[in-house]
């Protein structure tokens, strides 16, 4: 897939966003910016150390979701469990307050984060103020540190899926750097647009075609997912989904 710019991007879609290091590349900031009412979600582990201050116009609504923040997660845990007795359990963020926080203590359960994501764009797609749901997922090599490329992957197809349903735009950050031209370039396929910073030299690591086929033969075609969605589990769809899958779809995905 040839790179693009983010200013030729047709909202809805699903970009990854290839940079290296650490540090915030220019392209992440246009890629959140809307002229409408826009529900920001912003996905970060807590061990990425990066100046997630945004400049322009501040969303109409905002969520945090972070991952890995023991502290984050355990008080999460506590405000959700007070409607029932027994253990501490997440139900989801708190959509009351001016900015929606949720985390999932545990980095390598993807079906957790799977799950909190779509609440929040579940409940800002019924929301008649919110005319845009845009996400910053922060970042897929940080998901590959914990977790085997092929289990992020499949995560990875499923989730964008998910957020294609709801007609949201969402980028993933990726620092190709540590990994095979190969296996950058699977993840690539998975994304309707590419937008690589110049510290990647403007270019994303290229593989033939058989190369890619390889590798998904390898990974297994298992990742085309689902079948019927389960009861209860439905987003309205906007626009056209690649393929639709439920958050019971997600968890039972990422189980196998």
């Amino acid at each position: 897939m040839e790179p693009t710019t983010p200013d030729t991007i047709e909202p809805p879609a699903n970009v990854l966003l290839v940079h290296a290091g650490c540090s915030e590349p220019d392209a992440c900031q246009p890629l959140l910016e809307s002229d409408e009412a826009t529900a920001e979600l912003r996905v970060s582990f807590s061990n990425e150390r990066t100046d997630r201050t945004r400049g322009g116009e501040t969303p109409a609504k905002l969520g945090l979701l972070s991952i890995g923040d023991v502290l984050r997660s355990a008080s999460s845990d506590a405000g959700s469990s007070q409607s029932h007795t027994g253990p501490a359990r997440n139900t989801g963020p708190d959509f009351g307050g001016p900015i929606a926080i949720d985390a999932v203590d545990d980095p390598q359960d993807l079906a957790s984060i799977g799950l909190s994501i779509s609440r929040f764009c579940e409940h800002w797609a019924a929301d008649d103020g919110v005319e845009r749901i845009t996400v910053c997922f922060r970042s897929l090599d940080t998901a590959l540190g914990y977790t085997s490329p092929k289990t992020v992957f499949q995560f990875v197809h499923v989730l964008t899926s998910r957020l294609s349903s709801v007609g949201a735009t969402a980028h993933f950050h990726f620092d190709p750097t540590t990994y095979d031209d190969r296996i950058v370039a699977t993840f690539g396929s998975i994304f309707d647009e590419v937008v690589c910073d110049d510290s990647v030299g403007n270019s994303l690591p290229e593989a033939t075609d058989d190369e890619v086929a390889a590798v998904l033969e390898e990974w297994g075609e298992d990742v085309e997912t689902p079948t019927e969605p389960a009861d209860g589990g439905g987003f309205e769809t906007p626009v056209a989904p690649r393929s639709e899958a439920t958050d019971e779809d997600i968890a039972r995905l990422l189980e196998q």
